[in-house]
């Protein structure tokens, strides 16, 4: 299964995000998934691929997607390593990314996505994506529809307080 999850990985990084995440997405429902399309990132001396580096929304996806690791898996503790070697490069230098981008790098080495209370990630993501000024990765309905749910669910758990303080 795992070498479908790079299918439309052409070797230049054009599709490393959305085969991480496909990757991260079955691995958390519980799929198992092969491990054999992450050896296209690496190169003949064993190392992750250079262009990894120019692809930043990719590399904080590998990051992710590297936290679903079993024991044994060493591919994905050397993708953990060297993505988290690099997310933090990419903090330090202050390149050309976002501050929108960056705080989500930062949010991220913090807490794995994994790791947070799904309420407090999709919290996160809705101040993520409100900042990011690229318009291909927001989808205003999309997000309108978020913040819709998570004010729904806020008002529905704050007259539960209300209900039990009473």
């Amino acid at each position: 299964m795992g070498e479908d999850l790079f299918t439309n990985f052409d070797g230049k990084g054009t599709d490393l995000y959305h085969a991480a995440l496909r990757f991260q997405l079955l691995r958390q429902q519980g799929f198992p998934v092969s491990l054999d399309g992450f050896r296209k990132l690496k190169n003949s001396e064993g190392r992750f691929k250079e262009w990894l580096l120019s692809d930043e929304q990719g590399l904080l996806s590998l990051y992710e997607a590297a936290h679903m690791a079993f024991h044994g898996e060493d591919i994905l503790d050397e993708a953990l390593s060297f993505a988290t070697k690099n997310l933090k490069s990419i903090l330090l230098t202050n390149k050309n990314t976002s501050n929108a981008f960056q705080r989500q790098i930062e949010f991220a080495l913090f807490v794995p996505a994994w790791k947070c209370v799904p309420r407090s990630l999709a919290r996160h993501s809705i101040d993520f994506y409100s900042d990011h000024q690229d318009a291909l990765l927001q989808n205003k309905k999309l997000l309108t529809f978020a913040k819709l749910d998570f004010n729904m669910v806020q008002s529905f758990h704050q007259q539960e307080l209300r209900e039990l303080s009473e």
